[in-house]
């Protein structure tokens, strides 16, 4: 706020309290006979016998003296006190009284409770009033009769109180129950707070995000990159907002329907900046789960986003993860009810409570970026930041990522920043694939290591010894996967394909032939992680959780742009049976549940199996590559026994690789084994490999196969 504003704010509070300092007064003047009563300094006992017969009513009991001459008999009657001006009449306590449609009497109680958090001398007088210095917070009795004259107007200031009146449903002020009361105090013995936040908003202050509310709630700044929506999205979203902040009562609910990070929250605010106004956030999902203190907290968040005269947007994706959410779901509907200004809930898919109870809410629909779109958002953000940038970038980070908005512009901020910190040299920083590759992957949030294994290799293309076919069928597999939104978007085939879209693959051969490791190249050559499905951590004994597990497995395998591999696949995957009882309908349908799942999957997956046969049929009409890794013949084991050894190992004398590839059947993987077994005894011997030591390693992983 600027210097002007921020005197004239300053001004009005010091009016304001020299009114309440007048009320105390006039609050003395009524209530002197309870002081009179207390000894030569007043302490705890503020209730003497004169007063008390009096209030009983007594005969003998002594008229209450006047007001003056209460004040005369204390010694404070000094000069005759000029009434000051109501407190709502200017500054920021009237832009309060606007948003939160308060009267002028709820003004008055408003800055009456606020008053001693703006001036000491109020907050001491207040103590002096009513006798008891013990006492830190004014009651809303005492509020009631000091900004009223006489019990009947004090008497309805009370209603002002009630959990669904503006001061208290808009969280301007706090009932605190006194320990003398507790547990259900009645509102008139409650100790009455005004929350920091409105005391800022008193003294002309910026709002501000308290700490308790600060892990949830964020005030959104005005997009740094422009919108790149659909004009018509933006269009509609614009006159909305505009529409809600003409109307007083905050015109339409909206419902930003679309997947996490689809631009919701950036075209919000966008379109708030663009009106004036600001943004806040809250994230549901963060809020406290027990319902009471859930509505409570959002009721908080709805009073900062007033204050400010800032629009409010609710994040229910996270909520909408939790399974027993129904009570909170509900108190946010009540939220968008009630609240007064612009009010927006953003989620990928609304669930039930909301469609029944939000019939007038307007939804917005964000769809997800084709591949073109991508290039161009990718363009865009990389065009605004401040570094040097490569022309094919934004080209190669669309191949790599099927990335929503939202995280294609965080990424770009997050890269810049981090190539800022590390520049050292003179001139602009250079933003490379690699730093912008490490930031895309930390804004796709996902839980799939909760459910799976991140699997790595650290071999190349060189170290397969595949046949020619097998290559050959590899290698149709990275083209589909590298090209597959150039074909399946740009040239349109995608709406030839209602559903299948994703890329199946199979794996099929004896153990240690190279599906793992081939897998694992895949997933490096495409730039994408490969997650190892745990089927310990998803397949349950329980009705409905493996499917319920394995749902959960293909979402976070899309959020995460991952590539799922599941090894064993023929003990998920298997043939369905003939259904003889609960057990086998069960089983069938979390095969069928697969069959669907796996036709939705818009990514690439991959089984493998060392028994295609049990594989159910259907499955296998899904998969766009099934492709057998056959046991090597003698020619690819000895290549195998080759290049199994580093070239840094020491070798003593000549090794026969040829003869080590006749004489022992081995699986790539058991020739692996064998290599390394051979290199620990060396070393333990003291020499280097020889073609003896690999032959007994031969000998020693056949015989533990049972074939020797």
């Amino acid at each position: 706020m600027h210097a002007a504003g921020t005197d004239d704010a300053l001004e009005a509070v010091a009016a304001g309290c020299r009114w309440a300092l007048y009320r105390v007064r006039r609050y003395v003047e009524r209530h002197g006979l309870r002081l009179l009563n207390t000894p030569r300094e007043v302490g705890d006992l503020f209730v003497g016998v004169d007063e008390a017969r009096h209030l009983l009513a007594a005969a003998d009991a002594p008229e209450p003296p006047s007001g003056a001459e209460a004040l005369r008999r204390l010694g404070l009657l000094i000069v005759e006190a000029t009434p000051a001006p109501p407190p709502e009449a200017r500054g920021p306590l009237a832009g309060l009284a606007r948003r939160f449609d308060l009267s002028p009497l709820d003004a008055r109680l408003l800055f009456a409770a606020a008053a001693p958090a703006l001036s000491l001398d109020v907050a001491r007088l207040y103590a002096f009033a009513w006798a008891d210095f013990a006492v830190k917070q004014p009651s809303a009795g005492f509020l009631c009769e000091l900004v009223t004259d006489g019990p009947r107007a004090a008497i309805e200031a009370q209603a002002r109180f009630r959990p669904d009146a503006p001061l208290v449903a808009g969280r301007l002020v706090r009932l605190n129950p006194t320990p003398s009361w507790a547990p259900h105090p009645p509102r008139l013995h409650c100790g009455v707070t005004a929350p920091a936040p409105v005391i800022a908003a008193l003294r002309g202050e910026p709002p501000f995000v308290p700490e308790a509310l600060a892990f949830a709630v964020t005030r959104v700044p005005p997009p740094r990159l422009p919108p790149t929506l659909n004009p018509d999205t933006a269009r509609r979203l614009g006159r909305l907002v505009e529409r809600a902040i003409a109307e007083p009562d905050g015109g339409p609910r909206l419902l930003l329907v679309g997947p996490a990070g689809s631009g919701r929250r950036t075209a919000l605010a966008g379109a708030m900046a663009n009106a004036g106004r600001r943004l806040v956030a809250v994230e549901l999902g963060l809020l406290p789960a027990e319902p009471t203190a859930f509505a409570a907290t959002l009721a908080d968040a709805a009073r900062e986003a007033r204050i400010g005269r800032a629009g409010l947007l609710l994040r229910g994706d996270r909520l909408a993860e939790h399974d027993e959410a129904a009570p909170r779901w509900m108190a946010v509907i009540e939220r968008m009810r009630a609240h007064r200004g612009l009010v927006a809930l953003s989620v990928g898919q609304p669930p039930s409570p909301l469609r029944r109870h939000l019939e007038g809410a307007v939804e917005v629909r964000f769809r997800p970026l084709p591949a073109g779109e991508q290039r161009a958002v990718w363009m865009m953000a990389l065009g605004a930041v401040d570094a040097e940038v490569e022309p094919e970038l934004p080209a190669e980070m669309a191949r790599r990522y099927d990335a929503p908005i939202g995280v294609i512009r965080g990424a770009v901020l997050d890269a810049e920043r981090e190539v800022a910190l590390l520049h050292g040299a003179p001139g602009r920083p250079r933003l490379d694939a690699d730093t912008l590759d490490r930031c895309v992957r930390r804004r796709l949030h996902h839980t799939l290591d909760e459910v799976a294994d991140r699997v790595t290799t650290s071999l190349r293309w060189s170290d397969v010894v595949l046949p020619d076919e097998v290559m050959d069928a590899l290698h149709r597999v990275r083209l589909q996967a590298r090209h597959r939104e150039r074909v399946l978007d740009g040239w349109g085939f995608r709406r030839l394909l209602s559903y299948g879209r994703g890329l199946g693959c199979l794996f099929s051969g004896p153990p240690g032939t190279g599906k793992t490791m081939v897998a694992g190249l895949l997933a490096a050559d495409l730039r994408r992680p490969l997650y190892r499905v745990d089927l310990s951590r998803v397949v349950s004994k329980w009705v409905g959780e493996t499917e319920k597990n394995l749902a959960r497995v293909f979402d976070e395998a899309e959020r995460a742009q991952a590539i799922l591999f599941f090894d064993e696949a023929d003990s998920l995957f298997a043939t369905r049976t003939e259904v003889k009882g609960s057990n086998d309908r069960f089983a069938n349908m979390e095969i069928n549940y697969l069959l669907q799942r796996m036709e939705d999957f818009d990514g690439m997956s991959i089984l493998a199996t060392n028994f295609e046969r049990s594989l159910d049929s259907a499955f296998k009409r899904r998969l766009k590559f099934r492709i057998h890794f056959p046991l090597p013949d003698d020619e690819a084991r000895a290549e195998l026994w080759r290049r199994a050894i580093p070239s840094r190992a020491p070798v003593d004398g000549a090794i026969d690789f040829a003869r080590l590839g006749k004489r022992y059947k081995l699986s790539g993987g058991s020739i692996k084994n064998a290599v390394l077994r051979a290199a620990f005894e060396a070393v333990d011997r003291g020499g280097g490999l020889t073609g003896r030591l690999l032959r007994e390693a031969a000998e020693t992983e056949l015989r533990e196969m049972g074939r020797l």
